[in-house]
């Protein structure tokens, strides 16, 4: 029997981490989450989703138990739009499972594969894929959870919302509303791009070159709607009922100088002004020096001792 929840889960992780992850700790992480993703038996890996030809993913379910239906967790991977893979966060996936959750990690197209429209199309394909198909790995379609972090947060705000609004997205074809998702769990998300020099801080800690910063910020964020921030600007107060999930929770460290809190904290007050029956949670984390990816990267002991 479950005792855990999903933020039970998140609690977990936090505790597993190291609050100084480096350089050294992110290849280490990398490393075991290769390995588990070789050794894991409970895994079906790269399936393709629809959508790019990035677009495959990878379900993490208990092979002996696909009759009694369990939430759904869909984690998105981070990377700033240009780098990461569902394989870097295997042992999250292998955690979920563990814990009585079917997990679902997809990949998607990056940059300069896609901009923002075809991300948000491979992100998009990924739910319908899951909400379609995966009762047949033990999931309740009725309760599926998006998780994401960093970029993969700011996808799943922009994918939920757009779909909802039944926005163009990507080769003037307008999205249809996804169906009713259980919660979006958020980590450290950017959501509002209207400061340059905070989108050029992130790109540049995140690795990307620095001669090709701005190349990158004018080609990836030079279409309109990839800000949900500034889609929620234009909507009346109080015109929203619901973006088609009832609850949104958002997890924000004192120490990510990657991602200001400004961003998080524009985009929570536009989702209340804009749908304040939407349950809104912000869970903020000082004192422990969690960075940026510290909770992701340095999710790495054995969750099976």
């Amino acid at each position: 029997m479950r005792t855990y929840s999903f933020f039970s889960i998140v609690i977990l992780l936090l505790f597993a981490v190291n609050s100084q992850a480096g350089i050294l700790d992110k290849i280490i992480s990398y490393k075991d989450n290769i390995i588990n993703l070789i050794t894991d038996k409970n895994i079906k890996s790269n399936i393709y989703a629809g959508g790019s030809n990035s677009n495959y993913l990878d379900v993490y379910y208990d092979k002996d138990d696909i009759n009694n239906k369990k939430e759904v967790v869909i984690h998105i991977h981070g990377g700033a739009w240009i780098a990461g893979s569902k394989n870097q966060n295997s042992k999250i996936g292998s955690l979920l499972q563990s814990e009585g959750y079917v997990a679902v990690l997809p990949n998607y197209v990056l940059y300069p594969q896609g901009k923002i429209e075809e991300m948000v199309n491979d992100v998009y394909q990924s739910i319908l894929w899951t909400y379609n198909n995966i009762s047949k790995y033990g999931g309740d379609n009725k309760k599926i959870i998006l998780s994401g972090h960093s970029a993969g947060a700011h996808l799943i705000a922009l994918t939920v919302i757009k779909s909802f609004l039944k926005m163009e997205n990507l080769n003037n074809k307008y999205l249809s509303p996804l169906p009713e998702l259980k919660k979006l769990v958020l980590f450290n998300g950017p959501y509002d791009f209207d400061d340059y020099d905070a989108l050029a801080q992130f790109l540049k800690k995140s690795n990307v070159d620095n001669g090709i910063v701005e190349t990158f910020i004018t080609k990836v964020f030079s279409s309109d709607d990839v800000s949900p921030t500034d889609i929620l600007r234009t909507l009346k107060s109080n015109s929203i009922t619901s973006f088609g999930v009832p609850v949104m929770t958002f997890f924000y460290c004192d120490k990510d100088k990657m991602v200001r809190e400004s961003s998080a904290n524009n985009f929570i007050d536009e989702l209340r002004r804009v749908s304040p029956n939407t349950i809104v949670k912000y869970i903020f984390n000082e004192g422990n020096n969690f960075e940026h990816s510290t909770l992701i990267d340095g999710a790495r002991s054995d969750i099976r001792s």
